[in-house]
């Protein structure tokens, strides 16, 4: 099977062709229409849309891995608490450094700090009992 020959082929005029045509511009738009009459007002000096990085929990996945194990760290006189809390907000400093923050991730680090502290509220009493029974 063949494909298109030139015999087949519909050579349009630059007027048929074009969907829209320039018509004028001022200083703030530019004007322009299509085949069937309608007018189009394009702005001048548009900016183009600024990048948005979308909001993604994934980045605070190691710090809540780490919220959860402080979390069970609890158990034992609060003593894995003492090590894997500060880990969870060592983690959320470093991702506020590398990365600009949006309304969801300030919020994220803000939540991640703040159940880091309140197990660390609860793990240095349970660690101090345990030091005083050992010594």
């Amino acid at each position: 099977m063949e494909g298109p020959s030139m015999d087949d082929a519909v050579i349009l005029t630059p007027e048929q062709s074009a969907c829209l045509r320039y018509e004028s511009e001022d200083e703030q738009v530019y004007f322009l229409s299509g085949r069937d009459g309608t007018r189009l007002q394009v702005p001048k000096n548009r900016k183009d849309a600024e990048f948005v990085r979308e909001p993604s929990s994934a980045a605070f996945s190691p710090a809540y891995r780490l919220l959860v194990a402080a979390f069970l760290g609890l158990a034992p006189a609060g003593l894995g608490t003492l090590v894997f809390a500060p880990l969870a907000m060592l983690w959320t400093i470093v991702i506020v450094l590398r990365f600009p923050l949006i309304r969801a991730d300030r919020i994220r680090f803000a939540v991640v700090w703040l159940v880091a502290a309140v197990l660390l509220a609860l793990a240095v009493p349970l660690s101090l009992h345990f030091a005083d029974r050992l010594g």
